[in-house]
């Protein structure tokens, strides 16, 4: 577990994750734009989950050794398997996110057409008799 073998280090910029909740709450006009746009956020959901499956091998794992019961003679195989999990994610928010920014600067995003609470009328006939009723311990 020398940082020899490992020599790469890990980040991730907060702006990819920015853009990859943007990118989850919005859609691309172009069909070929949203085809990439899905095909990406399909890549970074699939990676949280096994990177979410690896951190849970990890403390396992951990934890046994904690406890004082070691059941292997490292953690080398968790370790490997967790850096390629968390590679795998951070590869996956930065292409999405800069798939995103792309196709924004690109002005190919559609905005969503979900209803407005001012756009939303009940017709009359919704609210039949409807009347106010006090609240309890209030005098009507």
């Amino acid at each position: 577990m020398s940082s020899a073998r490992h020599p790469e280090r890990l980040s991730i910029d907060p702006s990819d994750l920015e853009a990859v909740a943007a990118s989850l709450c919005s859609r691309f006009g172009d069909p070929t734009a949203e085809a990439y746009r899905r095909s990406t956020l399909h890549d970074v959901l699939r990676s949280i989950r096994s990177l979410a499956a690896s951190l849970e091998a990890f403390a396992r794992a951990g934890s046994t050794h904690h406890r004082g019961i070691h059941c292997t003679a490292d953690m080398h195989v968790e370790v490997e398997h967790l850096s390629r999990t968390l590679k795998s994610w951070i590869d996956a928010v930065r292409e999405a996110g800069a798939a995103y920014r792309e196709g924004r600067h690109e002005g190919e995003i559609a905005a969503p057409k979900g209803p407005r609470l001012s756009d939303v009328v009940l017709p009359a006939s919704t609210l039949g008799d409807a009347t106010i009723r006090p609240v309890l311990g209030m005098p009507s």
